[in-house]
Parts: C-alpha cells; structure tokens; sequence
C-alpha cells in the first residue's frame, strides 16, 4: 500500500519566511516549506508544518529550521535563453539602429574563425542562472558542446537543438539525416532533456518547418521557435481580418516565409506557422512581439505560450515591445524569457519583470493583479511552457509532492495588513532583481550569498 505521510526517520529542512509564495496557492504569512530528500513535503503557515512534522516524526532533532527573513518563491523559470553567448556580451551591450545591424555585429563574433568555449561559456552562463534565482530554462543550443549547459549546475528545463538556415531542396537532399545524429551528439553531451528549435520563418523554407514538427512530436521532443520577433514577421494588415480571406495567401504553396512576404502577402509569421501546423500545446515561442488580436487568438486556440523578452526586443530594434497589455486582457499563456547575454545585459528573468511590469501599465493595463500574474509568469507560466507544470517532476509551484525548486529573496516584507502583502509583491516584481539569496534545486541548497 502506499505512504503517504512522511518517512518517520528521514530528516527534513524547513524553510520559515515572512512570506512564502506557492503560486499554485494563495501567499502565505509567516509560511513555511518542508522538505524531505528531494521533494516538498509541506507547505503552509509555521504553526501547521510544524505541527504536522510533530505528528510524522519520529525524532524532533531531524528537523533542520532555516529561518529567513525574506521571501521563498518557486524557483525561477528562465523560458528563452541561448546559454552559450553568455561570453559575447559585448553584443548585448551595443546600440543598434535595427535588428539586421544587431544581427551583423552578432554574426562578427558567431562567425569569426577563432574557436570559442561553448561549453565553458554555456556553463558559466547556467551559474549566472542559479546565482538568480533560476532553477530551469529553455536553452537553446546551435553547438554540440554547449548541450550541458543545464545539466552542469543541475537546473531542470530542455536543451532545445537549433536548426537554422536550410532552403528546401538542401533539406530534402540531407536534412533529416543530419539532424537525427546532431540530436543523438545533443543526448551524448548530457543535456537534461533535448527539444528541437526551428530558428525562424524567414531562416528556413516551407519544407524543414513542415517536418520539423513532425519529427519532434514523433521523437515525444517539445518544440521552440523565435517568432513575431521582427517587423518583417508583421504582416500588412495586422489589425484586421481581411488577411484570412481575401488574398488567398493561404491556398497557396509558398517556398517559405520570406517568399510570401516579397509577395506582398498580407500574413504574418505567426499566420503561416500555423499554416504550416506547427503550431500547438507542444511548443513554446519567443518573443511574439508582431502579434495582432488575430495572431493572439491563433496562440490561445493552440494553446501555445510566449517567452515574453522585453528587454532583448529593445537591445536587438524589434521596434517596438510587445503587446504585454493585451496578452493578459485576452488570456494568453505567458512566460519570460532573457534572451542571452549577446541580447541583454543580464540572465536575471527579474530584470524583465520590472521592465514587462512598466510595459503593461504604459499600455493601459490597469488591474491591481499584475504583480501576481507576472510572478506567475516567471514560475509557473515558464514551467507550463515546456510542459513541466504537472506530474512528479513538477517545477514553478511550491505543493506537496513537486520537485523542491525554491528561491529565496532579500526583499523586504510587510505581512501587517493585506495592503502590506501587495505592496510586497509589487515591490518584489519592480525591484527584485539582483536579490536573489539561496537557491534550492531538488532539495539541494545550490547557491547561498
């Protein structure tokens, strides 16, 4: 039969706050966290864990009390990351004119003979997570040796392989072949989990999208793609629905993206992926910046979440920010991404928040939640993206039974009235970044200032 209290003898750390924030739940006040091994195994106020523990312990000396005076949240999720330009910051802090200029001064470094250190370079950049916060990402990887970046500081999360830059008749010639053994090197490098990353609609023909998908959902691989990043991803007509019906775009077959929009077709990118059926709860999309109210319901039929990355969309000139506002009217799944350091100027996902936060209130939203939903999308909303919201090897969420993934925060918290609390997470959201304290990953205390 099975257990369900706690093993009587296995030692256990409770972790003691002002303010614990589960997500999957409402904050508590004077909340606790107990871990035993590698799972949570309580959540509450103080005065109910530890009453619990009285009753399944058999000794009272196996719990170890870590009191703290901040805040405990589920550990951060990092949802667009590229892990392996974390040493080409010098392109992240650039200004450009426009994303092809961002794009030139990338490629000088990328492109440049001398050999870089992927994999030191990929590892360094997955301790910066965990010194944030961050106890999972979505890394996408364009070179083999980066393939551990999650794996060398124990993060959860997927290493996404980037396929970027076939025209169709190259693909159909080699394609699938090359990209089977490149995802069999990814799995030997020792990457946590491995996902496919189409790059873009205007990177690849018809021909690799069409089949990408395909043979990610036939390997059970999640998918990832950079998406409405771009004002060439726009369309001509984003705001209204002549695009579904009169030019006839779409009973058209196109040799890709960049075909179409010389056409003068009015479809945007996150049109034609759809197209295409790559699209859907599988996959996960950065950026999503060029997104009209049609592009938005595409996403929410599909049940596909945005890596919102709102500080790497003004470093690289997408020209404009994403609309954050009518996301969270409309209902779309979100989540936040850095992007990598050759696009920003940090790896903390809080970096973000503040700016999405600033974003959300500039574009008219008004409701007192935003400090709420955007914390969820720094957890949960990230977890959900790549599918690691549910089951037992559940992240962003602090409950019984789920991986116990915590962060924990130097901010200061006042629990003295409900007033109190929101201010607290408002605080939190707007200047949280660079407070990060302690990371536990699995239970495990990975990082401590």
């Amino acid at each position: 039969m099975r257990k369900l209290a706690a093993c009587a003898t296995e030692p256990v750390v409770l972790l003691t706050a002002p303010l614990v924030i589960p997500v999957t739940g409402p904050a508590i006040c004077c909340g606790a966290v107990a871990i035993q091994g590698r799972r949570v195994l309580h959540v509450g106020t103080q005065q109910w864990v530890r009453a619990k523990l009285a009753d399944e312990l058999d000794d009272p000396h196996l719990i170890d009390e870590r009191p703290w005076r901040g805040i405990i949240t589920p550990g951060l999720v990092n949802a667009h990351t590229h892990l392996q330009y974390s040493g080409m910051q010098s392109v992240g802090k650039g200004t450009y004119q426009n994303f092809r200029q961002w794009e030139l001064a990338f490629n000088a470094i990328y492109d440049s003979p001398e050999p870089k250190p992927w994999k030191q370079w990929s590892h360094v950049g997955a301790r910066m997570l965990v010194e944030a916060g961050t106890t999972a990402a979505a890394d996408i990887v364009s070179d083999v040796e980066a393939a551990d970046a999650l794996a060398s500081q124990g993060l959860h999360g997927i290493s996404y392989w980037e396929v970027m830059d076939w025209d169709n008749a190259s693909w159909k010639e080699r394609g699938v072949r090359i990209l089977l053994h490149d995802l069999d090197a990814v799995e030997a490098e020792g990457a946590v989990s491995v996902g496919i990353s189409p790059h873009a609609p205007y990177s690849l023909g018809s021909e690799p999208l069409l089949d990408l998908p395909d043979i990610a959902r036939s390997l059970g691989m999640r998918l990832h793609i950079h998406l409405a990043e771009t004002p060439a991803e726009a369309g001509l007509d984003p705001d209204t629905l002549s695009n579904l019906v009169a030019p006839g775009w779409n009973r058209r077959a196109w040799q890709g993206y960049n075909e179409l929009n010389a056409a003068g077709a009015e479809a945007s990118a996150i049109q034609f992926a759809d197209q295409l059926g790559e699209l859907g709860p599988d996959m996960h999309i950065a950026h999503g910046v060029y997104a009209s109210a049609e592009d938005r319901r595409i996403l929410r039929q599909r049940g596909v979440s945005v890596a919102l990355c709102p500080r790497s969309n003004r470093i690289v000139a997408s020209g404009q920010d994403a609309p954050v506002a009518a996301y969270l009217e409309e209902g779309n799944m979100l989540a936040v991404g850095t992007d990598s350091l050759s696009s920003t100027p940090s790896l903390d996902v809080l970096d973000d928040l503040a700016l999405l936060y600033a974003i959300a209130r500039e574009q008219g939203y008004g409701r007192p939640d935003l400090s709420h939903r955007l914390i969820r999308m720094a957890t949960l909303g990230g977890a959900e993206a790549m599918g690691l919201n549910v089951g037992p090897e559940r992240i962003g969420q602090i409950n019984a039974g789920a991986w116990a993934d915590l962060a924990l925060f130097d901010i200061p918290v006042d629990v003295s009235s409900p007033e109190g609390v929101e201010e607290t997470f408002e605080a939190f959201v707007r200047e949280g970044a660079g407070t990060c304290a302690a990371t536990y990953i699995e239970g495990e205390l990975c990082y401590e200032r």
